[in-house]
């Protein structure tokens, strides 16, 4: 009796279990071989009823296919384990195993290929899956095991530090063996997270191991064993050895494990390199200091370079810019008074201009000193931000107009700022443009588009605190004037009938055609009646003309979502009208409403 049939079937089974058995419904493979194995089963009754159980599972439902496709399964299984071969050659040994604390889990193939190939290959866009996945929990899959730790290895650092920090310490010890399968101390920057992971989940048993990588590992390992053994009071005499090295990589991270201890021989160490020429490389350690008496030295540098600075001296802005370097990320009152101070004298410092060889000139000063201030987030902090609005440079703009809105009422927060809508020139446009992104922002925009000087400012908390903001009424009619659509887009209300005549109206204009998407969904806010109308003469419009599926034809289809679900007929009519190579992409952006009705 050949098997190739039952052998075939079985194989399209093994793959619809891993992918989900609602997929088995339909499946064309399966369905092949029904024909086949109905003619067999003449001769072998048992073909027959594979047969059967095929055309049960593939012409079911998705509730029943679960157990269609295990009674299927276990069919095959029993003709094959009587009628093959069911052994392999080969010795006998004990199966290695890890315990880890996840667990296999009920979610598809389909659901896990995207997360998969976000850690394991290149490309756009694989950050934000792997970070959407981290923020839903979805790694608790021993599936995911494997392609994590290989993402420690990832070419872009954001990926792999975002693994080695939420992902692979969540699944245990019981990993560790896995991490040191790979683990080189002649390694790159994958092996300095594998060599910290192995510490962070055994911190006593791996401090062999980081004495022997400090010795004969990479700068970058040597860098991850002097962070692990910067953590044990016993080993902080190597680490003091350390940071006299000649790589700058080790000496940095000796610098920032000792700055987290406050004992005398530390103090005096930071004291001398306070002394020294350059203060970048203390930079990181300062933001770890615990020692009062070294911060307080890091200050009266500060402060005696301030009086300079503001009697017009302007060789000592790049030595105060790295002080300011070292009081980022610092929340400490003694440091807030100092950044108080700077701002007290921003008139004399915006003055001054970039020392030869330097491109910190006053502006940039006092835009770094406005970004700590706004990090603290103090009402003194805040209150002083606002109050040098008039000298701080455009380029943290937003930080005052934020700093506003967390101070002020939406009536003073209009009053002072509305009147930069009607600017289109020069400082004043790029006002007026950051404000407009100020709105976006607060309706739930992206706020990676706002330019500032530290990037990394830009935090999901952030976010969520720029989201509470309240605006005041008055800024869509003053939009409205000043012919600013994406204030109106943002803002307008249900049954505005200003904002939606105006809209209307933007939407036969060229330069807003990458607008069309928010305007519609604009539109859709304000309830207005004959949505529906005008987004199928807009895809007629782009459509006629167009030779592929551009982006303004993706935000115009991704606008679909908020027509009316009851359209539904119409729209399923209007896309047998609409050229081939549009159908799909088309009926694919209507599918949302299907969902909601």
């Amino acid at each position: 009796m050949s098997l190739a049939l039952i052998q075939e079937s079985a194989k399209e089974v093994r793959r619809l279990a891993i992918a989900g058995s609602p997929l088995a419904v339909g499946d064309f493979r399966l369905k092949k071989l029904v024909a086949p194995l109905e003619q067999a089963g003449a001769k072998v009754p048992v073909f027959g009823q594979v047969a059967k159980a095929i055309s049960d599972l593939v012409n079911g439902s998705e509730a029943e296919s679960a157990a269609n496709l295990l009674g299927l399964s276990t069919l095959l299984n029993a003709v094959l384990y009587t009628q093959g071969q069911t052994g392999a050659e080969g010795d006998y040994r004990q199966m290695e195993t890890f315990a880890t604390a996840c667990s296999s889990t009920r979610t598809t193939a389909r659901v896990l290929r995207p997360l998969i190939d976000a850690l394991t290959t290149k490309g756009a866009e694989r950050f934000k899956e792997v970070k959407a996945a981290v923020e839903r929990g979805a790694f608790n899959d021993l599936r995911l095991v494997e392609p994590a730790i290989r993402a420690l290895d990832d070419s872009y650092s954001e990926l792999a530090d975002l693994v080695a920090e939420k992902v692979i310490p969540t699944y245990g010890p019981g990993v560790a063996p896995l991490l040191k399968q790979k683990l080189d101390l002649k390694g790159k920057k994958g092996d300095a997270r594998r060599l910290a992971l192995l510490h962070q989940l055994d911190p006593v048993g791996t401090l062999d191991l980081c004495r022997t990588a400090l010795d004969d590992g990479s700068p970058e390992v040597k860098a991850a064993a002097v962070a692990c053994l910067g953590r044990h009071e016993e080993c902080l005499p190597l680490v003091l050895e350390q940071s006299k090295s000649k790589n700058k990589v080790v000496r940095a991270a000796a610098l920032e494990a000792l700055a987290a201890h406050d004992r005398p021989e530390i103090i005096s160490l930071f004291t001398e390199l306070l002394k020294g020429k350059t203060l970048d490389i203390l930079a990181g350690p300062f933001r770890a200091m615990r020692s009062r008496q070294v911060l307080n030295a890091l200050l009266a540098e500060g402060r005696r370079i301030l009086d300079l600075l503001a009697k017009g001296d302007a060789s000592e802005s790049p030595r105060f810019w790295e002080i300011l370097d070292c009081l980022a990320q610092r929340e400490d009152a003694a440091g807030e008074e100092f950044l108080l101070a700077v701002c007290e004298k921003a008139d004399p410092i915006a003055k001054l201009k970039a020392p030869k060889g330097s491109t910190f000139a006053g502006a940039d000063l006092l835009a770094r000193v406005a970004t700590l201030l706004y990090h603290l987030g103090s009402a003194k902090a805040l209150e002083m931000v606002l109050a040098k609005r008039a000298v701080l440079p455009p380029a943290v703009f937003s930080l005052v107009i934020r700093s506003a809105l967390r101070t002020w009422s939406p009536e003073a927060v209009f009053v002072e700022f509305s009147p930069m809508l009607e600017q289109k020139k020069g400082a004043g446009k790029e006002r007026a443009e950051t404000l407009q992104l100020t709105v976006l922002g607060s309706q739930g925009g992206d706020l990676d588009v706002f330019y500032e000087f530290d990037q990394s400012e830009v935090l999901s908390a952030e976010a969520q605190a720029l989201k509470q903001a309240v605006w005041d009424p008055r800024w869509v009619p003053a939009a409205i004037k000043f012919d600013r659509p994406l204030i109106v887009c943002c803002l307008a209300q249900p049954g505005d009938k200003g904002a939606m005549d105006y809209l209307l109206r933007q939407l036969d204009d060229k330069k807003q055609q990458f607008q069309l998407g928010r305007m519609l969904g604009a539109l859709a806010r304000c309830q207005y009646p004959k949505l529906t109308d005008v987004f199928l003469e807009l895809v007629t419009k782009r459509t006629e003309k167009a030779t592929y599926f551009d982006y303004e034809l993706q935000e115009l289809f991704a606008s679909a979502r908020h027509l009316p679900a009851s359209d539904l007929p119409r729209l399923d009519a209007f896309a047998a009208t609409l050229d081939e190579k549009f159908v799909d992409r088309f009926l694919e952006a209507i599918g949302p409403l299907r969902t909601a009705k």
